[in-house]
């Protein structure tokens, strides 16, 4: 009778533009998930044949759980990749939590798809992914986003927390992981571990006050005119590196439709710790010249006979590749932290509602 009713399920193989067909077959492996496939080999073959026509699916991904099928951890992170905000891609990368899998994991976090890769595992919240996390959170040669994704990882869970506080008051995290670990230990639910945090990592300071958490902030109403006001002032400096609608000067990323590209705690969050996510194009560079001459800026052409830089104030410079005697990239942004100590709290929410209300006009 079973045979029977697997052999239909094969035959509805041979339609797979029929999707409700495709979900019943599936439904019907869901409640056979604990069978022994090796002792049933008709049973094998459906299950396998269903398995292959899933692939880069959800379905892929709960049929290889469901019943344990080995050989398939390649396409497993594949998926996780692909959907690392996605509960089947949590799932799957949960499923390569072992030796073997681990070991992809961290040969990932070396290649391309590094950011997927450590999304998906900071968004397992388990156990065997935490030493993983934070052997990355503490490798100062990785990129700041990557890491600034481990810790926030890491804080989900309250023995990932505890291990981020360990390495933190052992000296052990990198110093510019101190605005990421903060913000996100701060905002733990366990008492005793916010408190540590709150100590360890103290708030950053708004206009004479702590600012209150990130995500309260985002959470604030801002006034759009005011906001303008307060991005355009003097003691604000922003206008003095961005443009908006070719206002201010031309040497950061141009912001006339940042809003488009940035939520509002993106956008908070670049103001905060500008080092967590430098635009393209945007790297500082170190030039030190054979004269011992030193001079800091962005890089926006070069050739093999010259480097043309454009320094703060939005001036470009050219000088001969032959005249430069080391050029550096810097890992942190050439925008300084601390700007939010400029304004209020609500100041500051106000500038960022500003700029969240600059959209792209629609093609």
């Amino acid at each position: 009778m079973l045979e029977r009713f697997f052999i239909a399920l094969a035959i509805g193989l041979a339609a797979p533009h029929l999707s409700a067909q495709v979900n019943v077959q599936l439904e019907a492996l869901k409640r056979l998930k604990d069978i022994d496939l090796d002792t049933n080999p008709a049973i094998k073959k459906v299950v396998l044949d269903i398995l292959e026509s899933s692939r880069g699916q959800a379905a892929f991904v709960e049929i290889v759980r469901d019943f344990r099928l080995p050989g398939h951890e390649a396409e497993l992170l594949q998926y996780a990749q692909a959907h690392p905000n996605d509960s089947t891609g949590v799932e799957a990368i949960r499923l390569l939590l072992n030796d073997a899998g681990l070991k992809l994991i961290r040969a990932a976090i070396d290649g391309e798809n590094a950011t997927g890769t450590v999304t998906a595992l900071a968004n397992a919240q388990a156990p065997e992914a935490e030493p993983v996390l934070l052997r990355l959170a503490k490798d100062a040669k990785k990129p700041l986003a990557l890491r600034t994704i481990t810790v926030k990882g890491l804080a989900k869970a309250k023995t990932g927390a505890r291990a981020l506080l360990t390495e933190a008051k052992a000296g052990r995290l990198p110093a510019d992981m101190s605005f990421a670990a903060g913000n996100a230990l701060r905002s733990v639910r366990w008492k005793n571990l916010r408190a540590q945090a709150a100590k360890l990592f103290p708030p950053p300071q708004g206009l004479g006050q702590a600012l209150p958490p990130v995500a309260k902030l985002v959470a604030m109403k801002g006034d759009i005119a005011n906001g303008e006001k307060i991005f355009f002032r003097p003691q604000s400096t922003c206008a003095t590196c961005h443009q908006i609608n070719s206002r201010g000067i031309d040497f950061g990323p141009k912001l006339s439709g940042i809003g488009t590209k940035l939520g509002r705690e993106a956008l908070l969050l670049s103001i905060l710790d500008p080092s967590a996510g430098i635009s393209f194009g945007y790297e500082a560079w170190l030039l030190k010249t054979k004269n011992d001459a030193e001079v800091l800026g962005i890089i926006t052409s070069q050739t093999n006979d010259e480097v043309t830089l454009k320094v703060p104030g939005g001036i470009s410079i050219t000088y001969k590749a032959a005249d430069i005697a080391r050029r550096t990239q810097l890992p942190t942004s050439i925008m300084l932290p601390g700007l939010q100590a400029t304004m209020t709290p609500q100041e500051l929410v106000d500038m960022i509602t500003y700029l969240h209300s600059l959209k792209q006009a629609k093609p």
